[in-house]
């Protein structure tokens, strides 16, 4: 089965600026850096990395992946995807580091997609003193806000039905919320686990994406991300928020980084069992209250995207 989204690569066009605005500011941990790829990770997760940032000559979304249970699961899902007709590429190891196999899939909409199971873990392990082996217990030498968790993506998909006949019937991901339009589903929120969401599915020009996300500590942490930003002399950086989304009920701010890619500062969603029936709004409610329930109004430039990686769109989607 699908566990979670785990990871998502960036195509960033300044790594230096880039590692000053996560690291020195947000507060990711650096883990390592080979070549022209660097390696995070937020604070309270056990994986060696969540995010990685690739320098490239253009701003793109790379990749964003899941783990799976086990690594035969892999295969099921290679086959599954064969069936559909969905072009796959397995990789026996992935060219980043402490991983093992992956599969890599053309999703219907076009957006780059992994899974894995194997992933270095946190030397954790051995360790003795309880609390002391945690990741999370290193407070003192924290920077940033600091984020907590990889939680999700947004994409934009021309079709979200056709996106949702993937990811709910196929890849077995529950929807937790809905927004109804006048010819078929404007949006969707899907989920792997039991918070509301790993991949948000709206409808507008695609692919592309719209967000990453990452949790951070309470309502007050959101506030505060702000401030830093400001304090740091990046005040341009923030876009929108702080706020409350009606759906997901999540508080958050979204910012932009050097190269433009949207993330938002998350906290607050709620937690509910995958077997429920989806919550729905049509779209007055969405637009009155579901995108913001309380806050500012939302900029213009909160409807531009991030373009996908043009050289897996050529392999996988030659259409495109």
């Amino acid at each position: 089965m699908i566990i979670r989204l785990g990871q998502i690569e960036l195509f960033v066009t300044n790594l230096e600026k880039s590692r000053d605005f996560y690291v020195d500011v947000l507060g990711f941990i650096e883990v390592e850096r080979i070549e022209k790829s660097l390696y995070l990770r937020a604070v309270n997760e056990f994986e060696k990395y969540s995010l990685i940032l690739t320098e490239s000559s253009y701003a793109a979304l790379a990749s964003f992946g899941f783990r799976v249970s086990t690594p035969d699961y892999l295969h099921v899902l290679k086959a599954k995807h064969e069936e559909l007709g969905i072009k796959t590429e397995m990789l026996v190891e992935s060219p980043h580091p402490g991983k093992g196999p992956i599969l890599k899939v053309a999703e219907p909409n076009g957006h780059p997609v992994e899974f894995y199971h194997s992933i270095e873990q946190l030397n954790i392990g051995n360790k003795q003193g309880g609390g002391n082996a945690l990741p999370m217990r290193h407070t003192h030498l924290q920077k940033g806000i600091p984020p907590l968790n990889i939680d999700h993506v947004n994409i934009r998909v021309e079709n979200v039905q056709k996106a949702l006949d993937y990811w709910e019937k196929h890849m077995d991901f529950s929807i937790s919320e809905f927004v109804q339009g006048e010819n078929g589903k404007f949006a969707a929120w899907t989920r792997a686990k039991t918070s509301t969401h790993d991949v948000a599915l709206v409808q507008a020009k695609g692919p592309a994406l719209h967000h990453i996300a990452y949790t951070v500590d309470g309502v007050v942490n959101v506030v505060r991300a702000a401030d830093l930003l400001a304090d740091a002399g990046y005040r341009d950086s923030i876009e929108y928020g702080p706020g409350r989304h009606g759906v997901t009920n999540a508080f958050f701010l979204y910012v932009r980084d050097p190269d433009g890619h949207r993330i938002e500062i998350y906290a607050g969603d709620y937690h509910r069992d995958r077997d429920l029936a989806p919550i729905g709004w049509n779209m007055d409610e969405y637009e009155e209250k579901g995108r913001l329930w309380w806050g500012p109004s939302v900029p213009q430039r909160f409807f531009e995207t991030t373009p996908v990686n043009k050289e897996w769109l050529k392999d996988f989607h030659p259409q495109k």
